[in-house]
C-alpha cells in the first residue's frame, strides 16, 4: 500500500476521506441520506437519463484532466490505472445512453452528492497515479482479473434486468444469472471492479474508496431486499441481498 507523506495535512485530509467513506454506507442503511433513484426514486425530480449520464461523465472528464501530466509517457501501472478508472465510467455512461430502461426520475440532490462523490474518487486516484508502484507486480496482475471479471459481470447483469424490462417500466423478480441468489449482483461485480482499481492503485486513497462503496452498496442492497419483500412476498427466504448464500 503507498501512504501519503506524514503531515498534519494529510492526516485531516485522510481522516475527512475515511469519515466519507464511513459515511456513505451509514447514512444509506439508517435512511438519513437515502440516494433517491430507481426503486427509491421520487415522485418528481429530473430525467434518470440525464441525471445518471452526468454523474458518470463528469468523472470521466476528471480522470483525464487528472491524468494528462503523465499521459504522454506512462509507465504499465499507470496505464492500467487510469485505463481502469476511464473505462468503468465510459462503460456506465454507454450503458445509460443504450441499455438502461429508467421508469421515473432521479432526485437533483442524489444525482449532484454521487455526482461529486465519483468525481473526487475518480480525480483523486487519477491524480495520485502520478507516482504509481514501481513496477507492475502479482497483485497488479490480480487486480486486472478483478477488475475486468467485475466489468464483465456487471454489464451482464444490467443486461439482464434490460432484457427483462423490454416491455415494462413496472418492477418484478428479476430473474437469471446471480438473480436467482441475490437482488442485486450488479452491486457485487462493481466491487469487484473497485477491488480490482485499489490493487491496480494500491494508494491509501483507493482503499478508502473500496470501502466507501462497499458500505454504501452493502446497505443499498439490504434495503432494496426489505423492499422487494414488502412488494413482493412470494420471494424466496433463501434469496440474499448482496452475496450468493452469505448476505
Amino acid at each position: 500500500m503507498i501512504f501519503p507523506a506524514l503531515s498534519l495535512q494529510n492526516i485531516l485530509l485522510y481522516l475527512l476521506f475515511t469519515l466519507m467513506a464511513v459515511g456513505m454506507g451509514v447514512s444509506e442503511w439508517l435512511g438519513l441520506m437515502t440516494m433517491r433513484y430507481s426503486k427509491f426514486r421520487p415522485e418528481k425530480g429530473i430525467s434518470s437519463r440525464l441525471g445518471m449520464f452526468l454523474l458518470y461523465f463528469v468523472p470521466l472528464l476528471g480522470v483525464l484532466f487528472f491524468s494528462l501530466p503523465y499521459l504522454a509517457h506512462p509507465t504499465l501501472v499507470q496505464l492500467l490505472v487510469v485505463l481502469a478508472v476511464g473505462v468503468h465510467f465510459l462503460k456506465r455512461c454507454l450503458e445509460v445512453l443504450f441499455l438502461h430502461k429508467y421508469s421515473g426520475p432521479i432526485d437533483v440532490f442524489s444525482a449532484v452528492s454521487i455526482g461529486m462523490y465519483y468525481s473526487l474518487n475518480a480525480s483523486v486516484i487519477s491524480a495520485l497515479n502520478a507516482s504509481p508502484l514501481a513496477r507492475a507486480d502479482g497483485w497488479v496482475w490480480l487486480g486486472l482479473l478483478f477488475f475486468t471479471t467485475g466489468l464483465a459481470g456487471n454489464f451482464l447483469h444490467h443486461k439482464i434486468l434490460a432484457d427483462l424490462r423490454m416491455h415494462t417500466s413496472e418492477y418484478f423478480l428479476p430473474r437469471g444469472g446471480l438473480f436467482d441468489y441475490v437482488v442485486c449482483p450488479h452491486y457485487l461485480f462493481e466491487l469487484l471492479t473497485w477491488l480490482g482499481i485499489a490493487l491496480l492503485s494500491r494508494h491509501l486513497f483507493a482503499w478508502l474508496v473500496l470501502m466507501g462503496m462497499t458500505g454504501y452498496l452493502l446497505a443499498r442492497s439490504l434495503n432494496t431486499l426489505k423492499w422487494y419483500r414488502q412488494k413482493f412476498p412470494a420471494l424466496p427466504e433463501e434469496r440474499k441481498a448482496l452475496i450468493p448464500f452469505v448476505l
